[in-house]
C-alpha cells in the first residue's frame, strides 16, 4: 500500500494543451489508480497540472486518450451552449468567445469620499 508521506510519491508537470481539467480530474483515478492527485500547476511559464503519483507517470498512450475524452467534452460543451442559445447546430464552434454578463462593482464607501 502507498504511502502518504510524500516520499514514494512522484511529482511531474503534465502541460495542459488539449487536455480538459474536467476529464483529468474525473479520470485520473482510472489512469493512475485511488492514490493520484491532480491540480492546476505552471511551470516555466506553461500552463498544466501538477500530477502526484505513488506509481509511473502517464504514459502518451493516455495522454492522447485524454486528449480525444476532451475534444469530445468540449465539443458536447459547445454543442449544449449553442442550443441553449438558440443557434443553429451548424454554427458550432468550441473556442467561440461567449459574451457573459459582467456585474457592476462598488467601491467601497470610504472610496467614494474621494470621488
Amino acid at each position: 500500500m502507498p504511502s502518504f508521506a510524500g516520499n514514494d510519491n512522484k511529482q511531474y508537470f503534465l502541460p495542459g494543451w488539449g487536455i480538459s481539467r474536467n476529464i483529468l480530474f474525473s479520470h485520473i483515478h482510472f489512469f493512475l489508480g485511488p492514490y493520484a492527485t491532480v491540480r492546476p500547476y505552471s511551470y516555466q511559464g506553461r500552463e498544466g497540472y501538477l500530477v502526484i503519483t505513488p506509481g509511473p507517470p502517464l504514459t502518451e498512450k493516455q495522454i492522447e486518450d485524454l486528449q480525444n475524452l476532451s475534444r469530445q467534452y468540449e465539443q458536447q460543451a459547445a454543442e449544449r451552449m449553442v442550443v441553449s442559445q438558440g443557434q443553429p447546430e451548424e454554427d458550432i464552434f468550441i473556442n467561440r468567445p461567449i459574451r457573459v454578463q459582467q456585474q457592476r462593482r462598488y467601491a467601497p464607501s470610504y472610496y467614494r469620499h474621494y470621488r
